[in-house]
C-alpha cells in the first residue's frame, strides 16, 4: 500500500500565522477588485446639462433668462421698499412715542393749572407733522408694492407659455438622459461581471484541482474576495426582487454541489476518508463498517457506545499477558483483527500499518 500518513500539520502558531495571512491576502484581494470596481465606476455617462442644450430651445431660454432677469430686478426693488418702509415704521413708532410723552406732559401741566409751554407746544406740533408725514410715506410704499406685484405677475403670465413649452422640452431631456443613464449603468454591471466571472471560474477551477495543495489558502483567500464582490455587484445592480431570486438559485446550487459532493464520499468514498473512518471507529472500540463494539481482550464482557467509551472503567492490568488473537465482527463479518504476515503479531485489519513492526498493507474495503 501507498504511504497514506496524513502531512505534518506544522506548530500551532505556523497554522495561526497562515490563518491570519490568508485573511489578509483575502482583504487585499477584495481592496483590489474594489480599485477595479471604482474605475470602472469613473466610466463617463451621460450629462443631463449637454442634451438640455441640444434639445431646448435658444430662443425660449432667452425669453426666460430675460423675464428671470427682469422679476430679479423687481425682486430687489421690492426688497429695498420693505427695507424703507421698515425704517419709516421704526421713525412712526418715535414719534408716536413722543406724541404720547408731550401729551401726558400737557395734560399734568393742566391739571396744575400751570400754562403751557411754548417749546413743548412747537414740539408736539413737529412731532405731529413727522408722524403724519411718514404714514403718507408708507402708504406711497404700500402703493409701490403692490405696483411691483402686478409687474411681477405680469411679466409671469407673458411668459407662462414659454415656461410651459421649456417645461414640456425639459422632461423630454429629463426622459432621455433616465435612458441612457439605464444603458450607462448596464454597461458598467458588464464590465464589472466580465472582470469578475472569468475571475471565479478560474478561481473554482484551481480550487477543484489544487484544494489540497500548498495553493490552498491562496485559493480559498482570493475565491471569498471575488464571491463577496460578485454578491455586491449582483446587488447593485439587479432589482431586491431579482436579487433574491439570484441568491437563493445560487445558494440552492452550492447546497446541491456539497450534498452530491458528500453522497459520492458515501457511495464511493476515497481512500484518505475511510482510513480516516476506520481510524476513528478503532478508537472508539467499535467495527469500522457497521459500528458493533469490538468486544475483545479486557472489553469482552464490558458494555459502552461511541458515547460513553472515555467514561468506561476497564480493569487494572493483572499482570500477565493478554492472548491477542485474531477478531471478526460479530455483527457483519468483517475481518477487523489478523496476523501480520511480517512479524506474526495480531494487528487490525482495516488500518495501513502494523502497530508491532511497522509493517504496510493495501487496506481491503469491506464488501
Amino acid at each position: 500500500m501507498k504511504n497514506t500518513a496524513q502531512k505534518p500539520r506544522g506548530p500551532l502558531t505556523h497554522r495561526i500565522l497562515i490563518g491570519f495571512f490568508t485573511i489578509i491576502l483575502s482583504l487585499l484581494a477584495y481592496w483590489l477588485l474594489e480599485f477595479v470596481m471604482n474605475d470602472i465606476d469613473s466610466l463617463p455617462g451621460p450629462q443631463l446639462q449637454e442634451l438640455e442644450a441640444g434639445i431646448l430651445d435658444k430662443s425660449l431660454l432667452e425669453r426666460e433668462r430675460s423675464a428671470n432677469q427682469e422679476l430679479a430686478q423687481i425682486e430687489q426693488r421690492r426688497q429695498d421698499v420693505v427695507a424703507r418702509q421698515a425704517s419709516l415704521e421704526a421713525s412712526t413708532n418715535s414719534s408716536r412715542e413722543t406724541m404720547n410723552q408731550l401729551l401726558e406732559i400737557q395734560r399734568l401741566e393742566l391739571q396744575k393749572g400751570a400754562a403751557t409751554n411754548e417749546g413743548e407746544a412747537k414740539a408736539l406740533t413737529d412731532s405731529k407733522r413727522l408722524f403724519l408725514s411718514n404714514q403718507a410715506k408708507y402708504q406711497d410704499l404700500n402703493d409701490e408694492l403692490e405696483n411691483l406685484r402686478e409687474q411681477a405677475r405680469a411679466i409671469q403670465d407673458k411668459n407662462s407659455g414659454v415656461r410651459v413649452q421649456l417645461e414640456d422640452q425639459r422632461a423630454a431631456a429629463n426622459r432621455q438622459y433616465v435612458g441612457l443613464r439605464k444603458q450607462h449603468e448596464r454597461k458598467k454591471a458588464s464590465l464589472k461581471l466580465l472582470v469578475l466571472i472569468p475571475l471565479l471560474l478560474i478561481a473554482f477551477y484551481f480550487f477543484r484541482v489544487k484544494r489540497g495543495s500548498l495553493l490552498a489558502p491562496i485559493i480559498y483567500a482570493t475565491g471569498a474576495a471575488l464571491l463577496l464582490k460578485l454578491f455586491e455587484v449582483l446587488h447593485e445592480y439587479f432589482p431586491s426582487r431579482y436579487f433574491k431570486y439570484i441568491l437563493i438559485a445560487i445558494a440552492m446550487a452550492l447546497v446541491v454541489q456539497v450534498l452530491l459532493y458528500l453522497l459520492r464520499m458515501v457511495v464511493s468514498p476515497k481512500k484518505e476518508f475511510l482510513l480516516k473512518q476506520f481510524r476513528e471507529a478503532y478508537e472508539k472500540f467499535v467495527c469500522p463498517v457497521c459500528e458493533y463494539p469490538i468486544r475483545r481482550g479486557p472489553l469482552r464482557y464490558a458494555f459502552w457506545t461511541k458515547r460513553t467509551i472515555r467514561k468506561l472503567i476497564l480493569p487494572e492490568p493483572s499482570g500477565q499477558a493478554t492472548h491477542d488473537d485474531p477478531y471478526t465482527c460479530p455483527a457483519c463479518g468483517a475481518m477487523l483483527y489478523e496476523k501480520c504476515p511480517v512479524c506474526g503479531g495480531v494487528r487490525h485489519s482495516l488500518l495501513g500499518y502494523c502497530e508491532k513492526c511497522g509493517a504496510s498493507k493495501e487496506v481491503v474495503v469491506p464488501a
